[in-house]
């Protein structure tokens, strides 16, 4: 896949910009510094509990791109900003500290192996406690669910990539879908391709996904009438489908998805937390035409 040129325009897509992506949560608790926040040092003490599922959905998401990511850690809560290897997808999620059942912590920065955490969660069932507590003296994270104790070595902060962050560009449009809709769009586009055109016409009113294989084509469309929100301007960006698909997969089940599409620039993709105060979106580069 070519996508040098892709690759640079999203390596500066990260969410910190949000005058350029709007949408972010109003409540302040979530809105976290997270560009020094992902650079400190390990946090003295942390003390965390919440629901399984909360923390699932937080390391799915970041699994999406990363095996290992920088965990910023604030008094008012969680952020997590990274991007796969090649910075053609990033993702950007942030959690309040009143999402959790209890939450004590310091501010500061730890590495965390993504699989070894969601490892320890899968021993429990969605609504079962998850208790996070760090020992700062042996570098290890302990996570007790049931009486089991998982104990994870951190990973060293620095040797993990520093994700950029996103310059000011332009997405004029937005749209609003049900997870439904877009799984239905991205199933029927990876079918025939590994990657497809999104476009908004605002003229008609639509947004569409298009695909073209060896020998056959799909379009997927929906006006504005089968659409949660919208507002309409005239891009079209062409996507790598599995990056899409994946992110798709990374939100939350169940949570209506809001793209801001411009014009081959990157596409944004995010959610809610369900049952939670915070948000998280993906940022995905744009493909080089054939």
């Amino acid at each position: 896949m070519s996508q040098s040129t892709a690759a640079s325009s999203t390596e500066a897509a990260t969410t910190d910009a949000e005058t350029s992506v709007p949408e972010t949560p109003a409540d302040g608790d979530a809105e976290l510094d997270t560009a020094d926040l992902l650079s400190l040092n390990a946090p003295q003490h942390l003390r965390i509990s919440g629901e399984v599922q909360l923390f699932e959905r937080i390391f799915a998401a970041a699994g999406t791109v990363t095996d290992k990511t920088r965990l910023g850690i604030a008094e008012s809560g969680i952020a997590i900003r990274a991007a796969d290897q090649q910075g053609h997808a990033m993702v950007d999620l942030r959690v309040s500290a009143s999402s959790f059942s209890s939450f004590d912590a310091g501010r500061g920065t730890l590495g965390v192996d993504v699989g070894r955490v969601r490892d320890a969660l899968s021993i429990g069932d969605a609504g079962d406690l998850a208790q996070f507590a760090l020992d700062a003296a042996n570098s290890t994270l302990e996570i007790n669910i049931d009486g089991i104790t998982r104990t994870i070595y951190l990973e060293a902060v620095e040797s993990l990539r520093y994700p950029v962050e996103m310059p000011e560009i332009d997405i004029p449009a937005t749209v609003h879908l049900s997870p439904n809709d877009i799984s239905l769009g991205l199933e029927a586009a990876d079918m025939l391709a590994d990657r497809f055109d999104l476009s908004v016409d605002s003229d008609t009113g639509e947004m569409q996904f298009a695909a073209d294989g060896d020998t056959d084509s799909m379009t997927y469309r929906w006006d504005d009438t089968d659409l949660i929100a919208f507002e309409p301007a005239d891009v079209e960006v062409k996507l790598d489908s599995s990056l899409v698909k994946s992110a798709n997969a990374g939100l939350p089940d169940g949570t209506n998805r809001v793209l801001h599409i411009g014009d081959s620039v990157p596409l944004v993709l995010k959610s809610e937390f369900p049952d939670a105060d915070g948000a998280m979106q993906f940022v995905i580069a744009p493909k080089l035409p054939n």
